[in-house]
């Protein structure tokens, strides 16, 4: 079952529920509830649901997340998906039986479409992810932070990691890629069959489509991508079905630019051996497509508490400096420098510099509101794909 037809069921389901999960007992307000969450957390085994197929992140959560957890007391038990909607159909699942506590989901890493489905629903534990004592290091002011694809969050649900859509050319075989979209044009009609991107509803595939859309607005967006097409891999008629298809044809020659919503992954595939060393990134349109990963908690979650304290931990000043570190994982943080104390900055400026990391991801592009993103695919598939 693909990402749209999986959000359709929880959207079906959670239409089922009543949607009491709101009405859960909030947390505490202020700093001096935290002794009493840290308190009820100790001992707790929290289950956090998350996807699965990136070692790498599975790693840093191992090598760094869990041992700090574990000083406070919580295990961390990683619960591996290969799709998020498997976690979020699992809490309807247990509101459907009539659960409103002892769920099995503790946490879940989500994305924006399933946290709107689950938010409709009533399915998240309110007003807890201001009150974590790491979340003063965040702006208060970014609009990323606090709409999740146009969805507010309210509260909701904890950032812990933040993305940016970039793009990848072999330096030895495009010395000078394309800046904007108008060149990529040019650059495909000069090159046919070079490029491509996943088809819709892939992910990076319908990130690129939301790109183009951001840049061009609908209609103009479609009229570039139908042209667009006609320069493409096996003009336009075979597309690969994900970013891992993608990236295969671009390690073997067959492409000449590769894409991600990760920012770090040509620093992955550079040091896995996928790609070669002379492979750089780079941005199209002076902006990258952006958005923020968040972790939420379930009402019904057994191990609230516990939950909590690992939400703060992605927040640690320490840990988000090291998931920023290309040795590790390159991944821009989401904490605001500028609140941070002075020695809480210090890790992020010894981060190690990188050719496979972009220091600067230009003027953000703001996602769509998700509301847009299933008709969007579906036009795709209409007018580009046919």
């Amino acid at each position: 079952m693909d990402r749209i037809r999986r959000l359709l069921v929880i959207v079906l389901l959670a239409a089922l529920v009543p949607a009491c999960g709101g009405d859960a007992p909030a947390p505490e307000a202020g700093d001096a509830a935290w002794p009493r969450v840290l308190a009820e957390a100790r001992g707790q085994t929290v289950n956090w649901w998350m996807f699965g197929g990136d070692d790498r992140i599975n790693e840093y959560v191992e090598r760094y997340v869990a041992p700090e957890a574990a000083a406070s007391g919580v295990k961390v038990r990683r619960v591996p998906v290969t799709d998020t909607a498997d976690a979020v159909q699992r809490v309807v699942s247990q509101r459907r039986a009539g659960k409103e506590s002892g769920g099995a989901v503790d946490l879940i890493w989500i994305n924006g479409e399933n946290f709107a489905a689950g938010k409709n629903a009533g399915l998240w534990l309110r007003d807890w992810a201001r009150q974590l004592p790491n979340a003063r290091y965040l702006e208060p002011g970014d609009p990323s932070l606090a709409r999740d694809f146009g969805v507010p969050v309210e509260g909701q649900e904890s950032p812990w990691s933040r993305a940016a859509f970039v793009f990848a050319a072999d330096s030895a075989r495009v010395p000078d890629p394309p800046d904007t979209l108008d060149e990529l044009l040019a650059w495909a009609r000069a090159n046919p069959g070079r490029f491509t991107y996943p088809a819709p509803p892939d992910f990076t595939g319908s990130a690129f489509v939301r790109q183009v859309v951001a840049a061009r607005g609908e209609d103009e967006a479609f009229a570039y991508l139908k042209a667009l097409k006609a320069f493409s891999y096996r003009g336009g008629e075979v597309l690969p079905k994900s970013e891992a298809e993608l990236n295969t044809l671009f390690a073997n020659g067959k492409v000449d630019i590769a894409m991600s919503y990760d920012s770090s992954f040509v620093a992955s595939a550079v040091r896995k051996g996928q790609f070669r060393e002379t492979t750089r990134p780079f941005l199209l349109g002076g902006g990258a497509l952006t958005n923020v990963s968040y972790v939420t908690i379930p009402a019904d979650a057994d191990h609230r508490a516990g939950a909590q304290v690992l939400a703060n931990l992605q927040l640690e000043p320490r840990l988000q400096a090291i998931k920023a570190d290309p040795a590790v994982l390159g991944i821009p943080t989401v904490l605001a420098r500028d609140r941070l104390p002075a020695a809480a900055r210090q890790p992020f400026t010894g981060v190690q510099r990188s050719p496979y990391l972009l220091r600067d991801l230009g003027t953000p592009v703001q996602e769509l509101p998700v509301q847009r993103i299933a008709p969007l695919e579906a036009r795709w598939k209409r007018e580009v794909l046919r």
